[in-house]
């Protein structure tokens, strides 16, 4: 009996103007993004591979973009791709796609967007009728008055359904990354096909959620206008509203300063700690470069040298103060990020994005690495060059004019900058990153398609 009504559902869906719908969508869709994104990237990378040459020996670096963000955009176009270190403080700009406005504007389409958002919908709304729509149709009650078990039925249904939703997507995937191939791809390299195959089995298990959440809602409705109302809304709240909203209840739950409200604190820390140094290195000005008027000998040697033990105390204290402040601060952004997507967690839409974005190096994960592997530079650029700069201010007593000296005290010789190193992380960092969300989806699948199956044993087909 299930090869009967396995088949029947087959034939059904294959013949129904929903699949030639979500067949031409697919085609349409998901090769063309695979090409435009790829094309993007190759913009990108030319630019950095350019921009990488010419930022030799100086404290400015460029971030690599990654060639899955061909499969999934995520913080490609958020993370920066150009940053640059002076002594206490980094300046972190995105160079990419500036003449992209309108794609920028309206956000962009990518894999992971269309199996999230589109292919999710459909997931849904194909479900959403096959116990409802087939009362109506009367065919219900007519395949249960056989000697069929309502179990064997349900799980016909489901495997039916969800294979011919899975034939639009296998085929056109399959199309994309064969043209992707024609235009030089690296799929066999850096473990690119282990990460694709993995976001194709993520997305596989991701339609299967939905799909088994649009089966349980046509087993709690009896007419089909009602059951793909239902599913239409309860897609909108699970694929926009928890992930949308995710960020500002975290805000609420866990209050952070903005950025420019920590940039002041940090200013106003800076300026208290060098206005004391300013005042411990007044009788050294005074003495080896002319006072405060800049009158008398001028010395800049003498009071180089001399500087140096006095400034040393005040120089260190900054740096930790900085540090301690930067790391307290990156400590409570972290936790709101955590606390955010754990909330959006809640949503299968969020787990598969956020899980399908790290194995593409746009997520979470890279994002933290890619902060880590700045930390890492700006302490070699400290140790060969920012240790060596200073910048002395000295103001009046009475604060009507102020005066700022700087210089290095670096012994003469070439400076040997640190090269910078990013690595994209291991195939097993973000697989472990991932693993909730896989976790998360696999029991909302489980939980979805349980309640369905105990729903349909008891559904009226009268």
């Amino acid at each position: 009996m299930f090869r009967t009504v396995f088949k029947k559902e087959l034939l059904d869906q294959i013949l129904s103007p929903k699949f030639l719908i979500v067949s031409l969508l697919c085609l349409a869709l998901i090769p063309t993004s695979l090409l435009l994104n790829y094309s993007s990237y190759q913009n990108v990378f030319h630019e950095y591979d350019a921009s990488q040459k010419e930022a030799k020996n100086t404290t400015t670096i460029y971030r690599e973009p990654s060639v899955l963000a061909t499969f999934g955009i995520g913080l490609e176009s958020v993370l920066p791709e150009k940053v640059t270190f002076a002594k206490y403080q980094t300046d972190a700009r995105g160079i990419q796609a500036q003449n992209e406005v309108l794609s920028n504007i309206n956000g962009k389409i990518d894999f992971v967007v269309i199996t999230s958002f589109l292919l999710g919908l459909f997931a849904v709304l194909y479900a959403g009728t096959l116990a409802s729509g087939e009362k109506e149709a009367g065919t219900l009650k007519l395949i249960l008055s056989n000697p069929a078990k309502r179990s064997t039925v349900i799980a016909a249904k489901f495997v039916g359904g969800f294979s011919v939703l899975m034939i639009p997507f296998a085929v056109s995937t399959l199309l994309g990354v064969l043209l992707l191939l024609l235009e030089g791809f690296p799929l066999f390299e850096a473990g690119n096909l282990v990460r694709i195959l993995s976001l194709l089995a993520l997305s596989v298990l991701y339609l299967s959620t939905l799909f088994s959440l649009g089966l349980l809602i046509s087993t709690r409705t009896h007419r089909t206008s009602l059951a793909l109302l239902a599913s239409f809304f309860v897609w909108i709240f699970l694929t926009f509203v928890i992930p949308r909203t995710s960020e500002p209840i975290a805000g609420l739950i866990r209050p952070v300063p903005s950025e420019e409200v920590m940039r002041a604190n940090r200013a106003q820390v800076t300026n208290q700690i060098e206005k004391e140094k300013g005042k411990a290195l007044a009788p050294l000005m005074k003495k080896y470069l002319g006072g405060e008027q800049g009158q008398g000998k001028w010395d800049w040697d003498a009071y180089t040298k001399a500087r140096g033990p006095v400034a040393k105390d005040y120089e260190e204290r900054l740096d930790q103060t900085l540090q301690k402040f930067d790391a307290d601060y990156e400590l409570q952004k972290g936790a709101l990020r955590t606390l955010s997507l754990n909330i959006a967690r809640l949503s299968p839409a969020s787990s598969y994005t956020q899980a399908a974005l790290d194995f593409c190096h746009t997520g979470i994960a890279d994002l933290e690495n890619f902060s880590g592997s700045l930390k890492a530079h700006y302490i070699q650029l400290f140790q060969v060059l920012f240790r060596y700069q200073f910048s002395d201010i000295f103001e009046a007593e009475d604060g009507s004019s102020r005066r700022q000296m700087g210089g290095d005290s670096r012994p003469s010789g070439k400076i040997d900058y640190p090269k910078f190193r990013y690595v994209f992380p291991a195939y097993e960092d973000p697989l472990r990153a991932a693993a909730p969300d896989i976790i998360l989806l696999v029991l909302f699948n489980l939980i979805f398609f349980t309640a369905a199956y105990f729903s349909f044993t008891r559904y009226d087909v009268r």
